[in-house]
């Protein structure tokens, strides 16, 4: 496998905008770092797109954003990129993060069953963030919905800088104890909510399979 990043970034309805708003500083981060990154955007994230691209560039780090459940992993429109039973295997000997929901309780499992050496790194709940809704056609100036990506970006970040697979996941998590923490002492009308959010996240972050995998 060559190091890289294969990034998905659907744009297809407020949930996968948020998440590309979020996420655009943090690849400009990651390209500074001079890492090899492959970006499908919008109609570009899709299950053809997707396994051509891993298939010709054969990177070793995936990062999903979109939608996601028990057996799958959207791209663009909800199209499922990868599916349990279908085209899991392709994702085996890899790091994978995926900011979808459900994506660690069953693309996660059946990557790691298979494969030791694969690292999934992603949710078994569904993975939330709250808005401002004045926000909502200018999500990056949204500094509510800020909480929820800024400590989750810190896994493909701090990956990208050279970290092993545990080490990026606990700072996450860590940073995401001292957002809780920050919020209620905020004491504001979204101070609970903001706290609750992300101690869902908290919760349901997991790493499966080689904890000790760099990119």
């Amino acid at each position: 496998m060559n190091k890289g990043i294969l990034i998905t970034l659907p744009q297809s309805d407020d949930v996968t905008e948020y998440l590309a708003a979020f996420s655009n500083s943090l690849i400009f981060e990651i390209e500074k770092l001079d890492i090899k990154t492959k970006v499908l955007r919008k109609s570009e994230a899709n299950r053809y797109n997707f396994e051509k691209i891993l298939k010709s560039l054969n990177y070793n780090f995936i990062f999903f954003n979109g939608h996601g459940d028990i057996n799958c992993i959207t791209g663009h429109k909800q199209e499922e990129i990868i599916k349990v039973g279908q085209n899991e295997e392709i994702l085996q000997g890899r790091i994978i993060y995926a900011r979808s929901c459900w994506a660690a309780e069953g693309v996660g499992n059946a990557v790691v069953e298979k494969n030791n050496n694969s690292c999934f790194i992603g949710y078994n709940i569904p993975f939330m963030f709250l808005i401002d809704i004045t926000r909502a056609t200018n999500p990056i100036k949204d500094h509510i919905a800020e909480i929820f990506f800024n400590t989750t970006n810190l896994i493909p970040l701090l990956l990208a800088k050279g970290k092993k697979t545990n080490e990026a996941n606990e700072s996450s998590k860590n940073a995401m104890l001292k957002a809780i923490k920050k919020a209620l002492l905020k004491k504001d009308k979204d101070s609970e909510t903001i706290a609750e959010i992300l101690w869902n996240n908290y919760s349901g972050q997991v790493l499966l399979g080689n904890s000790e995998a760099t990119v």
